[in-house]
């Protein structure tokens, strides 16, 4: 087998791993009884509601950044393209990612939410800044990807 299938083959494990922790962020809540999760929060604001709502919209934006990139590694494996091309895919898959995360930080009530939105974005973007963002390496992602899912509640 060629260099290049192992490199995707590999870039392929290291996705679907990714996509898993990305999976395991969607929350899956029971209503509680009582009131606001927080004194501190505004009672004009569902502090719970809001990171339901904000958190399952950045989930489905990182797993779908996540399993595009998946796709287009199973793809390259009948159908090799150049590094180039890549690298372009995977830059464009990270940067959806971003942009979604960035537009829902706003929307997050909950600091810590937002905080987790915020340094996952800045993680990939430094993956974005690397040279060869084409080698996947899930340590430098794991950590921002389990910290959204804590704070995502799971």
């Amino acid at each position: 087998m060629s260099s290049t299938r192992l490199r995707t083959l590999g870039t392929l494990a290291a996705l679907t791993a990714l996509t898993g922790l990305a999976a395991g962020c969607e929350k899956t809540s029971e209503p509680t009884a009582g009131g606001p999760t927080s004194a501190a929060a505004s009672p004009t604001v569902d502090v719970a509601a809001n990171s339901q709502t904000v958190c399952k919209a950045a989930t489905e934006v990182v797993k779908t950044g996540f399993v595009g990139m998946a796709d287009d590694a199973i793809a390259q494996i009948d159908k090799p393209v150049s590094k180039a091309e890549q690298d372009r895919l995977i830059r464009g898959h990270y940067t959806t990612i971003v942009t979604g995360l960035r537009a829902q930080a706003p929307q997050a009530a909950d600091p810590t939410v937002r905080t987790a939105f915020e340094n996952l974005a800045v993680a990939i973007e430094q993956r974005l800044a690397d040279k060869k963002p084409v080698e996947v390496e899930e340590p430098a992602l794991k950590q921002p990807i389990e910290a959204l899912d804590t704070a995502c509640g799971n």
